[in-house]
This record gives C-alpha cells, sequence and structure tokens, in this order.
C-alpha cells in the first residue's frame, strides 16, 4: 500500500466485468459471485444491453480497420510514445475513430488522384516509348504518319491486348511500326482502306481497343517535338505525385499520437470483442455482467477456477467504489461517507479528516477520567442504543480511539475529573502543557488566562487548518480535476490568507499579532498591498470563469468565508471551557458537602463527597460528551473537506450474504 494512503487514498474503482460460462455454469457461477460478495449484477434489460455489446463490438472492429488503412501509410517505423490511456476507453475509442475516419477520408481522396495521375504516366509513358521508336525509323516523320484519314486510305494507332490488336492487323493493307511492351501490351500503326473504317472502330470498341486520336491531341507536329512535350508532361506528373505523398505523410505525421493511443485501445479491446462476439453468437453460452472492484480481480479469479470461464473487465466512465483506506481508517469512513462516496477523479480524504477531528475531540474533551468514562459507556451502553453489530463495532472504535487521545490530553492539562483527582496529576508534572482552569474557579485570573489561551488556540488552529484545506483544495483541482480556474481561485484565497493578516495588522493599526508570519518585518507594505489588490483581481477573474458571470458578485462571499471558516473553530474553546468549568462548579459542591458533613463524621462527609462526585461528574459526561463528537464532525465536513472534496462517486452495492447476528420474533411496528 502506498505511503499516501495515509494522508489521501484512491477509491477502490470497480470494472465492468464480463463473465463467460457455459449456460449449465450459471448458477454455480453467480453462487461462488455471490459468497465472494464482491459483485454487483448488471441489470440486462431485454435485447438492450446484447445490443450495447454489438455497437461496442462494432466499434472496435471499426476502430482496428482505421488503424490499419492508416499504419499502411507509414512506410517506415515510427516510434511514439504514448504516457496516458483514457480511463473511459469506450467513449475515447469513439471519439478517435470518428477524427481518424476524417483523415481516412482525406487520404482516400488523395489515393484517387494519384491513381488518376499514375494511370496517365504509364498511359504518356509507353505513348513515349512507341514514339521514339517510330522516330528512329522515320526521322522527319510528325503525328500525321500515325493519324490520317484520306480519300482511300486511312493510318490509324491502336493500342490495346496483343492478341485483340493482332486479330486488327488482319484488316490491315499495310504496318508501318509496331512496338510490344509489357509482354501484353501492343501498340501498332496500320494502312486501312477507307471502306473498311467503320468495321474496324466496331471491332475495336468491341474488342476494348483504343483508337489513338495522336493528330487531335497534339496537332501536326514532328514526332520529336511531340516526345519532348510528353516528357515534360512526364515531369509534371511526376511533381504532382510527390505533392501528393508529401500531403499525404504530413497528415498521417499530425495524426501519429492519436493513431498510436487509438491502436493501443484496439488491441486491448479486440479480445474481449472477440470473446463477447461468441458469447453472443453461441447457443451454450451464457453472458454474466457486473460490477467488480480492481484490488478483487484474483479473487475473482480463484472463486471461478473450478468452472470452465472466460472473464474481461472493462474501464467505465461513472464506475461505482469502495472506500480504500489502511485499516485503522476503516471506521472512519462513514464521516466521509456523510458527504458521498469519492469519484474515480477525487481522493478520499478519510485519514486526513481523522487525525483532525481526533485532534478537535481531544482539545474540546481534556479530561482523563471523563475519557475512561467514555470507553465504559462504549462498551457497555452504547450496545443499548445500537443494534448493528457492524455499525456498533465502528462507533466503539472511533469511541476508544478519541477517549484515548482525550486522555493524553487530559493528562498534559493535568484534568481528572478537572481538579478533583487531576491535581495530583499536576504534582507529577509540574509543567502543563495545555493549561487548566484553577481548582473551584477561584483565581479569576488564571480563569481568564486559560479562557484567552484557549480562544487563540482555535483561532490559530482554524487559521492553519482552512490555509491546508485551501491549499489541498487547490492540489486536487490542478491535478485530479484538470481545472485551471478553480486551482488559481484557491491559490488566490492561499495568497489572500497569508498575506492578509500582516496586511489587515498595518492598515487597521490592530494591537494584536494577527500578522502569523511575520512579513511586516520581511516585506514592505507597499509589496503587501500591490500583492493583495493583483490577487483579488485574479481571484474575480477565476470566479467568473468558475461560476459565470455571478462571480462578480459571490467572490465576495469566498473572501468574507475566510473568516467565518476561521472562527467556526471558536467551539473548540467554547466546548472545552463549557466542560472544565463545569466540573470545577461540580467540584466546589463536593467539596461543600464533604467540608459541611465531616463535623458530624469524617465517613460520613467522604461517603457523601464520592456519591455526589460519582453523580454530578456523571451528569457532566452524559451532557457533554456527544457536543466534542459533533462538533468536530462539523469542522471536518464544513470548514475542512467542503473546500476540497465533492463527493460525487456512487457506492458499489455487491450482492453478498452477511453473517452475524439475527433478530427473529417480535417485530417493531
Amino acid at each position: 500500500m502506498k505511503l499516501r494512503y495515509f494522508l489521501f487514498s484512491d477509491p477502490d474503482v470497480a470494472l465492468k466485468t464480463y463473465v463467460i460460462v457455459p449456460r449449465d455454469y450459471v448458477d454455480e457461477a453467480l453462487g461462488e459471485l455471490l459468497k465472494l460478495g464482491v459483485f454487483e449484477a448488471i441489470p440486462q434489460e431485454g435485447g438492450k444491453r446484447a445490443d450495447e455489446i454489438r455497437e461496442y463490438i462494432a466499434l472496435v472492429e471499426k476502430s482496428r480497420k482505421i488503424v490499419d488503412t492508416l499504419n499502411s501509410y507509414i512506410k517506415e517505423q515510427v516510434e511514439v510514445e504514448v504516457k496516458e490511456i483514457p480511463r473511459d476507453t469506450r467513449k475515447a475509442m469513439e471519439q478517435l475513430s470518428e477524427k481518424l475516419a476524417e483523415v481516412v477520408e482525406i487520404v482516400g481522396e488523395l489515393d484517387k488522384k494519384e491513381v488518376k495521375y499514375l494511370d496517365r504516366l504509364r498511359s504518356i509513358s509507353m505513348l513515349r516509348k512507341y514514339l521514339a521508336n517510330v522516330n528512329s525509323a522515320y526521322p522527319e516523320a510528325d503525328t500525321s504518319l500515325l493519324d490520317y484519314e484520306g480519300a482511300l486510305l486511312t493510318v490509324k494507332t491502336l493500342w490495346g491486348v496483343k492478341s485483340d490488336v493482332d486479330e486488327l492487323k488482319k484488316m490491315a493493307e499495310h504496318i508501318i511500326s509496331e512496338l510490344v511492351l509489357d509482354g501484353q501490351t501492343s501498340i501498332a500503326t496500320l494502312v486501312f482502306r477507307r471502306d473498311v473504317l467503320e468495321e474496324v472502330h466496331r471491332e475495336s470498341e468491341r474488342r476494348k481497343v483504343r483508337v489513338l486520336e495522336i493528330s487531335k491531341a497534339y496537332g501536326l507536329e514532328p514526332l520529336s517535338a511531340v516526345i519532348k512535350r510528353i516528357l515534360a508532361e512526364e515531369e509534371a506528373i511526376k511533381s504532382e505525385l510527390e505533392k501528393l505523398e508529401a500531403s499525404r505523410n504530413d497528415t498521417i505525421k499530425r495524426h501519429l499520437h492519436d493513431i498510436a493511443v487509438l491502436k493501443i485501445l484496439t488491441e486491448a479491446e479486440t479480445s474481449k470483442a472477440e470473446l463477447l462476439k461468441s458469447a453472443l453468437q453461441s447457443k451454450h453460452m451464457a453472458l454474466v455482467l457486473g460490477w467488480i472492484p480492481r484490488s478483487k480481480r484474483d479473487e475473482v479469479y480463484k472463486s471461478l477456477r473450478d468452472i470452465p470461464f472466460n472473464i474481461t473487465f472493462e474501464e467505465d466512465p461513472n464506475p461505482p467504489v469502495e472506500f480504500n483506506n489502511p485499516k485503522p481508517f476503516k471506521s472512519f469512513e462513514m464521516f466521509t461517507e456523510l458527504n458521498g462516496y469519492p469519484s474515480p477523479r477525487e481522493w478520499d480524504p478519510t485519514p486526513f479528516l481523522t487525525y483532525f477531528y481526533i485532534l478537535f475531540f481531544a482539545l474540546m474533551f481534556t479530561d482523563a477520567g471523563y475519557a475512561i468514562g467514555l470507553m465504559m459507556g462504549a462498551k457497555y451502553i452504547l450496545p443499548l442504543f445500537v443494534q448493528n453489530p457492524e455499525t456498533l463495532k465502528k462507533l466503539r472504535r472511533i469511541a476508544y480511539i478519541t477517549a484515548v487521545a482525550s486522555i493524553v490530553t487530559g493528562v498534559l492539562s493535568g484534568s481528572f475529573l478537572g481538579s478533583l483527582i487531576g491535581r495530583y496529576i499536576s504534582l507529577a508534572i509540574p509543567v502543563q502543557v495545555i493549561p487548566s482552569m484553577p481548582p473551584g474557579l477561584g483565581d479569576y485570573r488564571v480563569v481568564a488566562d486559560v479562557v484567552n489561551y484557549y480562544i487563540k488556540l482555535a483561532l490559530l488552529l482554524g487559521y492553519i487548518v482552512v490555509l491546508i484545506s485551501h491549499f489541498i483544495g487547490f492540489l486536487k483541482a490542478f491535478i485530479k480535476a484538470r481545472d485551471l480556474w478553480s486551482a488559481l481561485l484557491e491559490v488566490c484565497i492561499v495568497v489572500i490568507m497569508i498575506f492578509g493578516p500582516a496586511y489587515v495588522k498595518w492598515r487597521f493599526n490592530v494591537q494584536q499579532n494577527i500578522d502569523v508570519f511575520n512579513l511586516l518585518k520581511i516585506l514592505p507594505v507597499q509589496i503587501l498591498e500591490f500583492t493583495l489588490y493583483v490577487v483579488l483581481l485574479l481571484l474575480i477573474l477565476a470566479k467568473v470563469k468558475s461560476t459565470g458571470f455571478m462571480g462578480i458578485m459571490l467572490w465576495i462571499f469566498d473572501v468574507v468565508g475566510i473568516m467565518g471558516d476561521i472562527f467556526s473553530f471558536i467551539r473548540i474553546a467554547g466546548i472545552a471551557l463549557g466542560g472544565m468549568m463545569l466540573a470545577e462548579i461540580f467540584n466546589n459542591f463536593v467539596y461543600g458537602a464533604m467540608s459541611s458533613l465531616s463535623p458530624i463524621s469524617i465517613g460520613l462527609g467522604i461517603a457523601a463527597g464520592i456519591c455526589m462526585a460519582f453523580m454530578l461528574h456523571l451528569f457532566n459526561l452524559a451532557s457533554s460528551v456527544l457536543g466534542p463528537y459533533i462538533h468536530s464532525l462539523r469542522l471536518i465536513l464544513y470548514e475542512m473537506s467542503s473546500k476540497f472534496y465533492e463527493g460525487s462517486g456512487r457506492k458499489l452495492s455487491p450482492v453478498k450474504v452477511v453473517l452475524g447476528t439475527v433478530s427473529l420474533g417480535v417485530i417493531s411496528r
């Protein structure tokens, strides 16, 4: 497990799972998955799910064809680094296949042009070779030697398959020239009588032999000049072919990364698509569809090892999740769950919130005696109010952990039922790390000092916690959500919290030292003022970009809200001081009872004191124990996690058999 999981963990994201088994083994497979307790079935609505699978198979096949087509144009091996694969593979394949289909269409149009140019180049190259052959025999000849119509005789140049041209040669009176190219194609210039010309045209058309109209195409020119024109045309066509090749290569090059990503996705999904395709087409196979946590894949394989099966997994854009925290934090997951389950795109803050929850509770409940009473109450009284064994186990664990923390703060403050027994702890620990109320609240100056200490501690703690929460909000927006405007908004709030106290102290001449970082001793006030004005403008801009036009007004609540969040931590001081004062007031009652009854009988005075101490401190424990729990929970939910946690995920709800206590008999109505 990653060390980071002791601060922020990642939820265990479920994978869409396709289990293919013989139809005779469906019940057995479902039974094994039920025992395992990690499989959430996806209802198959008639043929809708089958249609979705067919669409998915068609998408994979289409993507594979696109990749193969574009890959065929890459003549040399190219290495493309793909650093990240989209989580939603199906959506990514849809988008990439649609985008690259347009590329295939563009390249296809270039191919059509290339084919036309190549056909033209082949034709004129063969014609040039023939003309060169004729020109070598008749150096002074012009185009009339190859294409002429007279009153009695005509000269025609024929181009076609050698066997067909040979048949037409039988109708000729004379053969001026003939050249066989590539073993099959023949070009021949023949002299025909005028009266058979129509028959020659009909036979040529039937045999698909071309009658070249050279005089019409090139005019009456020497053959040497025609050859030069053809050479120039060949160069022009070659130039156009080079341009087409360059355009095609450039088009492919601009989309190499997309092709590489689609190839990876297609290769990963092809085997699954083939498997699903065979399952749909088979009469003997059945498909079981559901969700399984990513971390439980090996367990699923083991549970089905005695059954003939095939299984494949698919990532989904909106999968259900499960908490994935280290064991010590499992009980505290119920607090995070109050704000919802984490989505796959955010951190689970349970461990981070747990530390502060325990700290807040321990500062509000600083009495070792009450903490021991809390443990006993969790052991013997809590089961009377909580019937669910799993919930009871979690609540007990929370109570024990927070009670231990309270024992620590109780010892550090020298409090055990207030000063009743706490005074003896103070003798063992002469220096109090955390101040406590004087016995019987007798010294009002000490009371005032303790109140002042707790208020300052609460405000300073609130300032630090809110600052850290906004910084985590920045990290979440920048790293997880990739929302730059929200990240800028959080950065602005952090800067205002750092520079703001120093500026307020200087501007309003505040006597209290609220300059937390002593910036007034480090930076000129002009820099402080300029920085805050710039950051304030950036905050307004970020708010407008994040929330729209109303952000022009809403930014005020972000700035004022900082003070509200910090002052909310005053509750730590209020609850802690209230419990301590009430304990000392009750101790006065105890001392008074013992003093008044001791003259009658020392034993009676001690017994009365013990009895009264038990009842009064039990009442104080019962009336004050819920406050720290509730207000610690409020602080971590509203003043902390609201800055960086959305809780927009969905809980995985596997079908499972839960073993435990079963209540039978009377049913409450």
